[in-house]
């Protein structure tokens, strides 16, 4: 968790992340799809999502780098 409450997925190595994206996914499965907390977690879940796609593009970006 950052200073600002966030939790901060980037400071997680690739194991981790994924443990607590799994988490997540059953804490969310738990919740009624409409109530405020599923929202709020699903946009947590969101933040994960985005940091996955994050480090799957500079993987994917320094593999190209290096077949050139």
């Amino acid at each position: 968790v950052n200073a600002s409450g966030e939790f901060d997925f980037g400071r997680l190595d690739d194991t981790a992340l994924l443990i607590v994206r799994e988490q997540l996914r059953a804490e969310l499965a738990a919740l009624a799809p409409h109530s405020l907390g599923h929202a709020q977690l699903a946009a947590v879940y969101d933040v994960s999502t985005a940091e996955i796609n994050e480090r799957a593009r500079a993987a994917w970006a320094r593999d190209m780098r290096m077949l050139r």
